[in-house]
């Protein structure tokens, strides 16, 4: 097995108290139990912090680990400066693996193992943001430190989805794809519904083996001209778009106990008004006509994160596409909805106003909120099938 991983993995570097949305504020961190008792019995372990341990942790019966008990959306070893107080007094050896390895990430796809990071942390979105080489996946040795935190591709499952066994052949395929620059990314998004749509039949057939011959002829196919025109030539519905997409992100923030950030995109009625989104749009295509490479970033990573296409091992290769795509038109959303409060801006402020530390924060938060949660994806396939949305020619209406 050997290591992939994006070009900003290595050069990630973790800036603690200075980052503007710590990890330590409003997360549920799981640690084992004998993560908790390496702090207690260690011989330098201060007293106040044995007996602060004694009293943050509450056993979870959902993860089957202790999860610290916030205080006011703090972790209660968050010091005033914001740095971790057991890191600080004992080291960085004593801390949980989630504290230690957060935002890696990592996904075993035999023969690979991909390492990437999690946009949910505001560092890696400036990488994202200002290399347009972020994303490129490069092979390097394998590491000698152990990888604990993986979503792997068990036997159990295999027997239940033997599709599952090309699944390197499969990421690899739609990372090829939507890293392609003849393309706009949200073409490239399309095409590669389309292709889905095809594997998820020969699954559906019982033609699992041909999958790999699928792929070599699917990528034939990327090509044809007829189809491109197509695709190029679908113009946005602004009334399916933000009907569906609004619903679902007010679904979304509901599960995950989050703000819908999209109100600057609603008129007095609280309906979407296609003007407000058409100038928010307008203000981000400004913005990424100087970085051409920001929405195809966040896409590829978005691919990484959500494990595509086996995010859930309920849905088809197809289905776990839609999914994709949905989470990709939801994170573009609320983009434009942070571009749009800046179109909103008075001359003063519009003059100190940081688009790039604003798009950090929405794409951060929105990404968290997608791609950390286990029951979002149940919701949002149910929202898509309950309108009827399941076909490449809606999805397109979604990303376009």
């Amino acid at each position: 097995m050997y290591y992939r991983q994006p070009r900003y993995f290595k050069d990630f570097q973790c800036i603690g108290g200075t980052c503007p949305s710590s990890c330590c504020m409003g997360w549920r961190i799981d640690w084992t139990q004998e993560e908790i008792d390496k702090i207690k019995n260690a011989p330098n372990c201060p007293q106040e912090l044995r007996e602060l341990c004694d009293k943050s942790f509450a056993y979870n019966e959902s993860s089957k680990k202790f999860s610290v008990v916030l205080e006011e959306k703090r972790c209660p070893f968050l010091t005033e400066d914001n740095f971790c107080k057991i890191q600080r007094e004992m080291g960085a050896e004593y801390l949980s693996y989630t504290c230690r390895v957060y935002p890696r990430n990592y996904v075993i796809a035999e023969p690979a193992l991909y390492a990437h990071c999690r946009m949910s942390c505001p560092e890696i979105m400036k990488h994202i943001l200002n290399n347009d080489k972020a994303t490129d996946l490069v092979n390097i040795r394998p590491r000698v430190e152990k990888v604990v935190s993986v979503i792997s591709t068990n036997d159990e499952v295999i027997k239940k989805h033997p599709e599952m066994k090309f699944r390197y052949d499969l990421f690899e395929f739609f990372y090829e794809t939507i890293s392609d620059k003849r393309y706009s990314v949200e073409d490239s998004i399309i095409l590669c519904a389309l292709a889905a749509q095809s594997l998820a039949k020969l699954v559906e057939q019982n033609e699992i083996d041909r999958i790999p011959e699928a792929i070599k002829t699917l990528k034939a196919q990327m090509h044809n001209k007829s189809q491109l025109n197509s695709i190029e030539n679908i113009k946005p519905n602004y009334h399916i778009k933000l009907g569906i997409l609004g619903q679902t992100l007010q679904a979304v923030c509901k599960l995950t106990n989050n703000i819908n950030t999209t109100f600057s995109l609603t008129d007095n009625s609280g309906r979407f008004n296609i003007d407000l989104y058409t100038a928010g749009e307008e203000v981000l295509s400004a913005y990424i006509k100087k970085k051409p490479f920001v929405m195809r970033n966040i896409a590829l990573n978005l691919l990484m994160e959500l494990c595509v296409p086996f995010k859930n091992h309920d849905f088809t290769i197809f289905e776990n596409f839609m999914f994709y795509a949905a989470c990709f038109a939801l994170v573009k959303l609320n983009t434009i909805a942070i571009a749009e409060i800046q179109n909103r801006a008075d001359d003063e402020l519009s003059a100190v106003f940081d688009m790039e530390r604003y798009i950090i924060k929405s794409v951060a938060m929105i990404s968290r909120v997608l791609c950390q949660n286990t029951e979002v994806d149940k919701l949002i396939m149910e929202i898509l099938r309950g309108n009827k949305m399941l076909s490449p020619a809606y999805l397109a209406l979604l990303v376009k």
